[in-house]
């Protein structure tokens, strides 16, 4: 049986509609944790990928808060 180029694309639809939310997920995520926000949401964006992506962000440190943690234990060091 043969599949014509417009089934192909309805059955690439779910698949698509899926990566989309989680590609933006990846995006504000890795805004949020000062990570490169390019390259997680372009890692977002792919199938099977995103999903490790997100679990990955579940357990990452935010880098833009133990940049202020850390100057203010330097402005500290520094005032003692």
């Amino acid at each position: 049986m043969y599949s014509t180029p417009e089934t192909t694309i309805f059955s690439l639809l779910p698949l698509l509609l899926m990566t989309l939310p989680l590609g933006i997920v990846s995006h504000l995520l890795a805004k949020d944790k000062g990570r490169n926000v390019s390259l997680w949401t372009i890692l977002g964006l792919i199938p099977l990928v995103n999903y490790f992506c997100i679990l990955y962000f579940m357990g990452a440190s935010n880098l833009r808060l133990e940049k202020k943690v850390d100057y203010l234990l330097r402005q500290q060091d520094k005032a003692q």
